[in-house]
C-alpha cells in the first residue's frame, strides 16, 4: 500500500479528469494547456508517461516564443539532463527570469565543489530579488547556512527561521481572507437569489 499526501488523490483525479479538455486546448494552441499536459506526460502519474510526447509539447509551447515556455522548455531538458538545458536557463536567468534563476540554483546546488554552492546562493537571491517567491529567499539561506564558517550558521539559520515562520503567516493570513471572500459571496448570491 503507498502512502500518499491528503488531497493528493483527489487532485489526481480532478487532473485526470481534465485531461480531455487541455488536449483539446494544446491543440489549438493553447500554451499553458501545452505546458501543463507536457508535465503531465513527463511526470506520469495521470497519464502514462510519454517523454517524445512531453517533449514534443514543450518544443510546440516554446516556438511560440513565450517566456514561460522557453522555461519550461528550459527546465525539462535540464532535468533530463540535457546541456542545452541549462544554456537555455542560464541565458532567461540573465534575462531576470525569476523561474529560470531558481532553477538554475538547484542545478548549482546539486553539483559538487564550494564554488557551485556559492553560485547557487547567489541565483536565489537573484531569484528573490526577480519577484520569486519566499521559497527563493528561504533557499538562499539554506544555503548560506549549508556553506557558511560554523560561527556564521547560527546568524543564517536564525534568518531562514524568520523567514519561513514569516512566510507561514501569510499563507495562513491570505486563506483565512480568502475564507471571509467566499462567506462575503455567498451570501451576496443568496440575496440575489
Amino acid at each position: 500500500m503507498r502512502l500518499e499526501l491528503p488531497g493528493f488523490t483527489e487532485d489526481r483525479a480532478k487532473r485526470r479528469a481534465s485531461i480531455p479538455e487541455r488536449m483539446a486546448a494544446a491543440s489549438s494552441g493553447n500554451i499553458d494547456a501545452q505546458l501543463t499536459l507536457a508535465w503531465e506526460y513527463a511526470r506520469g502519474d495521470v497519464v502514462d508517461r510519454d517523454i517524445v510526447t512531453a517533449w514534443n509539447l514543450f518544443d510546440r509551447a516554446a516556438a511560440s516564443g513565450q517566456e514561460e515556455a522557453l522555461a519550461n522548455r528550459a527546465r525539462f531538458l535540464q532535468l533530463r539532463h540535457v546541456p542545452e538545458g541549462v544554456r537555455e536557463l542560464r541565458k532567461l536567468a540573465a534575462k531576470g527570469n525569476w523561474k529560470a534563476q531558481f532553477w538554475l540554483a538547484r542545478d548549482y546546488q546539486a553539483r559538487i565543489g564550494r564554488l557551485s554552492q556559492l553560485r547557487a546562493a547567489v541565483w536565489f537571491g537573484r531569484s528573490a530579488k526577480s519577484g520569486g517567491d519566499s521559497a527563493a529567499k528561504i533557499s538562499k539561506l539554506a544555503q548560506l547556512t549549508k556553506i557558511a564558517p560554523l560561527r556564521s550558521k547560527a546568524v543564517f539559520l536564525s534568518q531562514a527561521i524568520v523567514e519561513t515562520i514569516a512566510m507561514i503567516w501569510r499563507l495562513t493570513w491570505q486563506s483565512e481572507q480568502l475564507e471571509i471572500y467566499e462567506r462575503l459571496l455567498y451570501q451576496l448570491r443568496s440575496r440575489n437569489n
